[in-house]
């Protein structure tokens, strides 16, 4: 079983004084493989940590959990050009990870294969030590801080 959360995102286009949100879309993010009895006890007791690790809200910009829901893990709950975020319980924090595979419905260069993000969750929506690395159709990895100097020299 899983719980996916999907949430909303809106940014102010104008001011903190005189605001002019615009919704933005959101983010899905999926905690897998939760066993019966943790499914049972987040149905009981909802997603309150979660929650307060995802929302944030300033002046210019907020996420907010729309809806949640727990499915089994089969369920396809995202479209094929969506990629989620996946979340874990690791040496007592959660930590949000995903990888965005370079196809059809991808941007990135061509000798790009996939990038993959990761961040530990804190709450009010903040993030610390969030790192992105890219895997190259050669096998290589490379740092997101390199990979700009990579692919030049891969031109």
């Amino acid at each position: 079983m899983k719980i996916v959360i999907n949430t909303q995102m809106r940014e102010n286009y104008g001011s903190a004084d005189k605001p002019y949100w615009k919704f933005k879309g959101g983010e899905t993010y999926i905690v897998p493989n939760l066993s019966v009895e943790q499914a049972l006890k987040i149905k009981d007791s909802g997603i309150p940590t979660l929650t307060a690790l995802i929302e944030s809200n300033s002046d210019m910009f907020e996420e907010y959990v729309q809806n949640w829901v727990i499915l089994d893990d089969d369920v396809v709950v995202v479209e094929p050009w969506e990629t989620p975020f996946n979340l874990y319980w690791e040496q007592g924090r959660w930590v949000a990870r995903r990888t965005v595979n370079n196809d059809e419905y991808s941007f990135m260069r061509a000798n790009v294969a996939s990038k993959t993000e990761g961040y530990v969750m804190l709450m009010g929506g903040d993030r610390e030590n969030f790192e992105v690395v890219y895997t190259m159709r050669n096998g290589d990895v490379v740092d997101s801080k390199d990979v700009i100097e990579y692919l030049k020299k891969a031109a």
